[in-house]
């Protein structure tokens, strides 16, 4: 399995001002954030918009952002819908340009029972051989991955890991013990510092858009047991975190980076701006911190 990375950036999908997607920025966007500290970016996912964009779109985004990565950084895909055979062909075409994994979420909106889910991931991971993440959201998809139906998982050869984003450190500890090989990514930025403290391999993170270095000496220290030092930088960064979602996600976060500079364009439609009041207390907590530089030249 190729190196994918333990702090991943959920990158967001730049547009231009006519509201199309910006590739050259995109490019521009996802260097930057692997020197900012990042080893990797995920595409296409939740943040970037995922049910917005065409195939044809994210199928682009993967090819340039990959070239423009090279050996540098790590790019995963998000290629999974509510529609298994949808869900398949994405994962084949994200394949075929080169990305190092597949990020594919539970399946939303229709709700299956946990023998649907598990056919449904075993039926991505079975048509390809990049690596696949498993994206467990229970709070956007409506039902929860099982520690049972997460063991099964991990039984897929090709299953690698879970975006863990459903708040239960309990099942995530249980997990963990049972299969302590089956890589788990925070998939809550405030969750960070508990799921790696308990062994938890990285973070597929929305903050690390602003703050990837935090979060790169907050991983370094817990992986060399120094607790304390990790978790002086996680407090602080707990209400940055709440900040950055206050309008939601991924709303608030593109917010953020145009008024950092960052001229991504508005988000599409039904994602909307902050209110004028919601996006002043949200940059008057950003600014407290020290943040990443963006270099997008």
């Amino acid at each position: 399995m190729s190196k994918i990375g333990r702090l991943l950036t959920a990158m967001v999908t730049p547009y231009t001002a006519e509201g199309e997607v910006n590739y050259p920025l995109a490019r521009r966007l996802a260097a930057s954030l692997v020197r900012a500290g990042n080893e990797g970016v995920v595409v296409t996912g939740t943040t970037g918009e995922a049910p917005l964009l065409s195939d044809d779109e994210k199928a682009r985004l993967w090819e340039e952002i990959k070239q423009e990565l090279g050996d540098e950084g790590t790019v995963i895909a998000g290629a999974g819908t509510n529609d298994t055979r949808h869900s398949v062909a994405l994962a084949k075409r994200a394949e075929a340009v080169g990305v190092d994994a597949i990020l594919a979420v539970t399946p939303y909106y229709l709700r299956p029972p946990q023998e649907g889910i598990i056919e449904h991931f075993r039926c991505i991971a079975e048509s390809i051989d990049t690596p696949v993440i498993v994206y467990n959201v229970p709070s956007r998809t409506g039902v929860n991955l099982t520690g049972d139906t997460l063991l099964r998982l991990s039984e897929i050869p090709n299953i690698v890991g879970n975006k863990e984003a459903n708040g239960d450190l309990h099942a995530a500890a249980q997990l963990l013990e049972a299969r302590p090989d089956f890589r788990i990514w925070s998939g809550n930025d405030n969750d960070n510092f508990h799921l790696w403290c308990m062994g938890a391999y990285g973070a597929i993170s929305v903050t690390a858009h602003i703050v990837a270095g935090r979060q790169r000496a907050m991983l370094e220290h817990v992986l060399a047991g120094d607790l304390a030092a990790a978790a002086a930088i996680h407090r602080p960064l707990v209400p940055l975190t709440n900040a950055c979602f206050l309008n939601g996600s991924p709303s608030t976060i593109r917010y953020v980076l145009r008024e950092l500079g960052v001229e991504i364009g508005s988000p599409r439609l039904p994602v909307v701006e902050p209110t004028d009041a919601v996006g002043a207390q949200v940059m008057a907590e950003v600014r407290r911190h020290h943040l990443d530089s963006f270099s997008l030249a």
